[in-house]
């Protein structure tokens, strides 16, 4: 797998765009319920993870991701923004998926002005590269969930607010 260059300008945009999509005004989302008929468990190993994603962007499988999302402290209008940030990766063609450790400061950025928390510990992150024409500089498209366990499957993190909306 040819990995992507880390320039600090896509890591800071990437962060910067979870951040504004889950960090605005709206009621409190309360974490959904499994959708009818998707039994499957969620995943409990790194490669279950990673073929978990890619089978889910690859069959346009919404119910699939909301599920393995944790949804705990996202507000309504940042959840339908988050899914759509989700489904722009549908359909595209995968170059390569793999679950990387978390850098220790990997969140500080997000959370540095203290309005923005990991809604769970996040461990690791996903990396989906798609197998795309770069769109800046010599990077592929890419797609970075944050990842972390919870009851012993992983699920994806979100950044949420550390209180109220402003004015309230």
């Amino acid at each position: 797998m040819t990995r992507p260059s880390t320039k600090p300008g896509l890591r800071l945009a990437a962060l910067a765009l979870v951040a504004g999509l889950l960090a605005g005004p709206a009621a409190a989302q309360p974490a959904p319920e499994a959708p009818a008929g998707s039994g499957a468990p969620l995943p409990a190993q790194a490669d279950a993870l990673v073929a978990y994603v890619t089978k889910a962007m690859t069959d346009h499988d919404v119910a699939a991701f909301e599920r393995l999302v944790n949804w705990t402290g996202t507000r309504a209008q940042r959840k339908r923004l988050t899914l759509y940030q989700i489904r722009s990766g549908f359909g595209r063609p995968i170059k390569a998926a793999a679950l990387e450790p978390m850098p220790e400061d990997g969140l500080a950025e997000a959370t540095a002005r203290g309005t923005l928390k990991a809604n769970m510990p996040v461990t690791e992150r996903l990396r989906v590269v798609f197998d795309e024409p770069p769109v800046e500089g010599d990077a592929a498209p890419t797609s970075v969930f944050l990842v972390g366990r919870e009851g012993g499957t992983y699920r994806i993190a979100l950044l949420v607010p550390t209180g109220p909306p402003r004015g309230k």
